[in-house]
């Protein structure tokens, strides 16, 4: 779909362009009698120009009324999410992990898990200006933590994130969180002893460089990968650098606009099993979760 802004755009260039030819046309009619011809052209324009000028205020009017409305929706949700996520994930033990750079993003993720009822141990943030792609200084990250590298300097980065992985969902390795913040590889909050069946992707960046899913999520996924961990991969509607397209090539569930409550009831249905592409993005497969029946033991 084209973006509205797009549109007008457009029509505000021709009415320039327009605005132009017009500008000329009278300046060659000063130098020289104007015919009948010319006056009719100049009036055509003209009648033109009106004609732009009422379309682009009236698309102008049609986007500020679709924008209100969806801004009323938003806070339809916003106010039902809470009745409408409670339990949901009850007792269940999540951990966070960031790939992107939206900071805020995971904190508003965490808020919403918990107000589900999960319980989110543990917050991990992937350093994306580590150089994922340089396959010594991950080696050396591992020898820092005291792991002796693959003898395949290619395989150290699998290596890495088997550690990762048994991090976030089996509760292994935890002593090591300091030595890979010393080696500026992540950070770590939380509690790292604790076995995390659901595990949350916080991905999409803010600019180009900083865009490494193929180095960074593809390897993390592969290794989490087990038929009792449920992964999901999410992102804001508003990310620069998209991770949906990696995200999807690896088979997991992913949301693209969990800065949206909408998008926030998709990640919790997704998290209980409903593995589909939720959002507003083109590659989405819905916005509403299929599943949305409220949950045992709580009124319908």
């Amino acid at each position: 779909m084209i973006d509205i802004r797009y549109h007008i755009y457009s029509i505000a260039a021709v009415f320039f362009a327009l605005a132009v030819g017009i500008v000329i046309g009278t300046s060659f009619a000063r130098s020289s009698p104007v015919g009948g011809a010319e006056r009719r052209t100049i009036i055509r324009y003209e009648n033109s120009m009106r004609s732009l000028k009422r379309e682009i205020e009236k698309t102008a009017e049609d986007n500020a009324r679709k924008a209100q409305i969806a801004k009323n929706c938003e806070e339809f949700c916003r106010a039902a999410l809470p009745s409408i996520a409670k339990n949901r994930l009850l007792g269940r033990n999540v951990a966070i992990v960031q790939t992107g750079d939206y900071d805020d993003l995971s904190g508003n993720v965490k808020l919403v898990l918990e107000l589900a009822g999960a319980h989110v141990n543990s917050v991990t943030d992937i350093n994306r200006l580590f150089p994922w792609d340089d396959d010594t200084k991950i080696a050396a990250a591992l020898t820092h933590c005291g792991i002796a590298p693959p003898s395949d300097p290619k395989e150290a980065r699998n290596k890495l994130f088997s550690v990762f992985a048994g991090m976030l969902y089996a509760g292994q390795y935890q002593l090591l969180a300091s030595r890979f913040e010393e080696s500026k590889v992540a950070k770590f909050t939380g509690e790292y002893g604790r076995v995390n069946r659901l595990i949350v992707i916080v991905g999409g960046t803010e600019s180009e460089p900083t865009f490494s899913p193929q180095h960074i999520d593809s390897q993390l996924i592969s290794q989490l990968d087990a038929p009792d961990v449920t992964i999901v991969g999410c992102e804001g509607s508003q990310a620069v650098g998209s991770y949906i397209s990696a995200w999807h090539k690896t088979g997991i569930a992913t949301v693209d606009n969990v800065d949206s409550a909408i998008g926030q009831m998709a990640l919790i249905c997704a998290l209980n099993g409903e593995n589909a592409q939720f959002g507003t993005k083109e590659n989405a497969d819905r916005l509403i979760p299929h599943t949305l029946e409220p949950p045992m033991g709580v009124a319908r």
